[in-house]
C-alpha cells in the first residue's frame, strides 16, 4: 500500500514536471536581435526592442528576450501579456539622448506602460538608466531656496561647508529623463530578480496600478543624484514588495495617493485608493527617507504593512507625512533597524529615525490626519531623535511605539547641520527649516501616544542642543510604560518636559535621574500617573 502510494506520487511528479516543461518550451519567445537589435554598446536599438515586442502582443503574448550584450535604448512601451526578460550578462542601457525619450511630445524615461495587464520584467540582466549622464557630477546643487537658512541655528551659514560634492547631492542638467520605469492603469504587474540601477529620476514609478509585485530586485542608483527614488507608488492597491536592496539619492519606497497626477501620456487622474501593500525582508539606504508615506497632494492611504527591514547610512528613517486632505491610517511597522546620520548638502531631513508630520502646504485646504499607526521592535541608532509634529490639536492620533530600542548619538557634522527640525515643505518660510533643540522624543499637537517596553540611550559626549529624553507640547493622554531612559548631558536630571498638556502617565519604568527633578511641566491639567516607577535616590 505506502509503496503503491510512493510510486503514485512519483509518476505524479513526472507527470506534472513534464507539462510545466511543456508549458515553458510552448512559450512563444522574440528574440531582439532577430529585429535588428545589437548589443554592442553603441548602437540605438529602440526601433528594434519595439518592433519586437508589438509582435510578441500581436501573437498574444510571451517572452520579449534580451540575450547578453549592451544594447542602447530610447522610451520602450511594453504590452499586455508581454514578459521583459533580460538573460544573465544583458545590459538594457538608456539613451543618453533626450530626443529618445520623447512619447507623445512628452519627455518620459526609458520603459512606459499603461493600460495594460499582466505585464513582467524578469530575469537576471541589467537595466542601466545611465543617470549619471545627466548630472554635473563634480558641482553640488545649490541649496533652494537661500531664504530658509535664516531660521536655522547655524544662519546664513548652515550648509556652508568647502563647496565639494561630498554627500550630493549633484546639480542635475536642465533637462532629464523623467521617471525610468513607469505602469499607469496597469494590473498584475510583476518585477522579478532584475538588477535596475542608475537611474536619472524615479527608478520605478507604479500609478493607478492594482496587484504589484516587485520580488528579488536590486535598485542600485547613485546616492549623489537627487531624486533618484527607488520605489515609488501612486494611488496604488494589492502591493507586495519583498526581499529587495534598495539605494537610492532619494527616498527608497514611497507611497502616496495624488489626486493630481503629473501630465505625463496614460496618467488617468482616476484617484484610485492606496490601500493594501506590503513591504518586507528589503535592505534600503537613501539621501532622504528610507520609508516615505504621503507626500503633498493626496487622497486617504490605508492598510500598510512594513516588516524585517534594514535602512542604514540614510539621512531619515521612516517618513510618514500628510499635507492636504485625506489621511493616513492603519500602518504596522515591525522588526526595523534604522541607522541615520546628518549628511551634507540640501537633502530633506535631520537623520530622525522616525519622523511623523501633518502640516499645511496650501492656503485655503485641510490639511489631513495620521492616526492608528504601530511601531513594534524598532531598534535605531541616530544622530536625531523622533519627531511627531502636528499643526493643531489631535489632528495626529492613536500612535504606538511599543519595543524601541534608541540609541542617540553625536557626529561629525552636528555643527554644521545639528539642531534644527526640518518640515519642507511648509507653507510658512520660518516653519520649514528651523532652529529647535533635539529631544529621542518630540511631540506637538498629538493624542493618544502610548511608549512601551522602550529604552533610550545617550553617548557620554552630546551637543548642547540635545535636550530632554521625551519632550510634548499641545497634547493628550501620553502614557509610557516599562521605559529605562537617562537624560541627555545638557538636562543632567531632567528627562521629560511636558507644556500645555493633559494626561499624563509614566509607570514601572527605570529613570536614571532623582524623583524630584527628572520631570519639569508647564500648563498640565488632568492626571499625572506617576506609578511604580524606579529612581536613583
Amino acid at each position: 500500500m505506502i509503496k503503491n502510494r510512493i510510486r503514485f506520487y512519483i509518476l505524479l511528479f513526472i507527470l506534472l514536471s513534464f507539462f510545466q516543461l511543456n508549458a515553458q518550451s510552448s512559450e512563444t519567445v522574440f528574440n531582439i536581435t532577430s529585429f535588428g537589435a545589437v548589443g554592442d554598446g553603441k548602437t540605438l536599438n529602440t526601433k528594434s526592442i519595439q518592433t519586437a515586442i508589438d509582435a510578441c502582443a500581436e501573437k498574444g503574448g510571451g517572452k520579449v528576450l534580451i540575450p547578453a550584450g549592451e544594447f542602447i535604448s530610447g522610451v520602450i512601451q511594453l504590452k499586455s501579456n508581454v514578459t521583459l526578460y533580460l538573460q544573465n550578462g544583458a545590459v538594457l542601457k538608456g539613451s543618453t539622448n533626450l530626443d529618445d525619450y520623447v512619447l507623445e511630445g512628452v519627455r518620459v524615461g526609458l520603459i512606459y506602460t499603461k493600460n495594460c495587464s499582466n505585464v513582467m520584467i524578469k530575469g537576471e540582466g541589467i537595466i542601466d538608466g545611465n543617470g549619471d549622464s545627466f548630472q554635473y557630477m563634480d558641482k553640488r546643487k545649490t541649496f533652494q531656496p537661500n531664504e530658509y537658512k535664516l531660521f536655522t541655528r547655524q544662519g546664513k551659514d548652515y550648509a556652508n561647508e568647502a563647496n565639494t560634492v561630498s554627500d550630493g547631492p549633484a546639480e542635475p542638467h536642465e533637462k532629464r529623463p523623467y521617471q525610468m520605469i513607469i505602469y499607469s492603469n496597469c494590473t498584475n504587474v510583476h518585477v522579478q530578480d532584475v538588477t535596475i540601477k542608475n537611474s536619472p529620476f524615479w527608478t520605478l514609478h507604479f500609478a493607478d496600478c492594482n496587484g504589484v509585485v516587485v520580488s528579488n530586485t536590486r535598485i542600485l542608483n547613485n546616492i549623489l543624484i537627487a531624486n533618484s527614488d527607488g520605489i515609488d507608488c501612486t494611488s496604488c492597491s494589492n502591493v507586495l514588495i519583498s526581499n529587495c536592496e534598495i539605494v537610492g539619492g532619494d527616498d527608497a519606497i514611497v507611497l502616496n495617493s495624488y489626486s493630481v497626477h503629473f501630465e505625463l501620456p496614460g496618467f488617468q487622474n482616476l484617484k484610485r485608493s492606496s490601500e493594501n501593500i506590503v513591504v518586507s525582508n528589503c535592505v534600503l539606504v537613501s539621501r532622504s527617507s528610507g520609508i516615505r508615506i504621503g507626500g503633498i497632494d493626496h487622497d486617504y492611504m490605508k492598510n500598510y504593512s512594513f516588516n524585517n527591514i534594514v535602512i542604514h547610512n540614510s539621512n531619515r528613517g521612516i517618513l510618514i507625512n500628510t499635507s492636504i486632505e485625506g489621511g493616513i491610517e492603519n500602518c504596522t511597522f515591525s522588526d526595523i533597524t534604522i541607522e541615520t546620520r546628518l549628511h551634507t548638502g540640501d537633502w530633506w531631513g535631520k537623520a530622525e529615525p522616525i519622523h511623523i508630520q501633518a502640516m499645511p502646504t496650501s492656503m485655503g485646504r485641510k490639511v489631513g490626519s495620521i492616526k492608528d499607526i504601530r511601531f513594534r521592535n524598532i531598534k535605531a541608532v541616530s544622530e536625531s531623535g523622533i519627531l511627531i509634529y502636528g499643526c493643531e490639536p489631535g489632528i495626529i492620533s492613536n500612535i504606538t511605539i511599543d519595543g524601541l530600542d534608541l540609541q542617540m548619538k553625536n557626529g561629525p557634522l552636528q555643527k554644521l547641520y545639528g539642531g534644527n527640525f526640518d518640515l519642507r515643505p511648509t507653507i510658512s518660510a520660518n516653519m520649514n527649516l528651523f532652529s529647535h533643540d533635539i529631544p529621542a522624543i518630540f511631540i506637538k499637537n498629538a493624542s493618544g501616544i502610548n511608549i512601551l517596553n522602550s529604552k533610550i540611550v545617550y553617548e557620554n559626549t552630546m551637543e548642547d542642543f540635545f535636550k530632554y529624553g521625551i519632550w510634548a507640547v499641545d497634547f493628550s493622554g501620553i502614557d509610557i510604560n516599562n521605559l529605562t531612559a537617562s537624560p541627555p548631558p545638557a538636562t543632567k536630571t531632567k528627562l521629560i518636559h511636558l507644556e500645555n498638556g493633559n494626561g499624563f502617565s509614566l509607570t514601572n519604568s527605570k529613570i536614571n535621574a532623582p524623583r524630584k527633578t527628572f520631570l519639569e511641566k508647564k500648563n498640565v491639567s488632568g492626571l499625572i500617573n506617576l506609578n511604580n516607577n524606579v529612581f536613583t535616590d
